[in-house]
């Protein structure tokens, strides 16, 4: 039975998608991130414990990432090639954990915002996950990595040592150009044949007779854009003040 819930096979198979599994799971995600966002804002815990409680979160999720890797090598032989980060949240995951370690400013405007928006898709629209009626291992795996993806950029945020600026938005852009690398490139070198940036799917819309290259990825882009805006909204209108005050001049 233990190695029927590691490789999946525990439950009845089905798209439970909307359904108990995924509804408890998502409930249960959105508590803690309320939670760790509540402990963020709150001005009579230290700086040096928030940064505490950030680097716990981002070696758990690391961890994670090498945990599931063994297992799957040593007790599911699993080929190793599907250890490779195929899908945006995938590299994110292994990502954004290392980010938050070393603090490093710059890769976290360039993977930040991509993964929060990733993986709040994701828990919206779960296709292909919650493909069991239980909690089998590969459906726990994909949802703390998810969760991850939530919970570290949202943590920054909220406690203040970081945020994105219009400015900067063009680090955003060049991350969103690494991941198109990973995964319609870098994929397609190890023999991986799979939409993994979802350019052959119907989301977030399909326009007749344009290649959804360019749709998915022009509205991924002014997406972002606006989510950058609204997060920091002074530091945007600052930057629009400058930026036409010189034109104007």
């Amino acid at each position: 039975m233990f190695i029927d819930w590691l490789s999946g096979n525990l439950g009845n198979e089905g798209e439970y998608m909307y359904k108990e599994i995924h509804i408890v799971s998502t409930i249960i995600v959105v508590a803690v991130l309320i939670i760790l966002s509540i402990i963020a804002l709150n001005k009579k815990i230290s700086d040096k414990n928030k940064r505490i409680i950030l680097n716990v979160v981002a070696i758990f999720q690391l961890s994670f990432e090498i945990l599931w890797r063994v297992i799957y090598l040593f007790v599911l032989n699993t080929n190793p090639v599907n250890f490779w980060p195929m899908y945006p949240c995938n590299l994110g995951g292994v990502l954004i954990p290392i980010i938050a370690l070393i603090n490093n400013r710059t890769l976290k405007d360039m993977f930040y915002v991509f993964g929060f928006v990733g993986a709040c898709l994701t828990f919206a629209m779960p296709e292909g996950i919650f493909c069991r009626d239980v909690m089998s291992f590969p459906i726990l795996k994909s949802v703390l990595q998810h969760t991850g993806l939530l919970l570290i950029p949202s943590f920054e945020y909220f406690s203040k040592t970081y945020r994105q600026t219009i400015k900067r938005y063009y680090l955003l852009v060049i991350g969103c150009l690494v991941h198109f690398i990973n995964c319609e490139v870098i994929d397609r070198l190890f023999g991986l044949t799979g939409d993994y940036m979802f350019y052959q799917s119907g989301i977030p819309f399909v326009i007749p007779g344009v290649s959804q290259y360019i749709t998915l990825s022009v509205f991924a882009l002014i997406v972002f854009y606006i989510l950058v805006f609204l997060l920091n909204i002074k530091d945007g209108i600052d930057h629009y003040k400058k930026l036409f005050g010189k034109k104007n001049k």
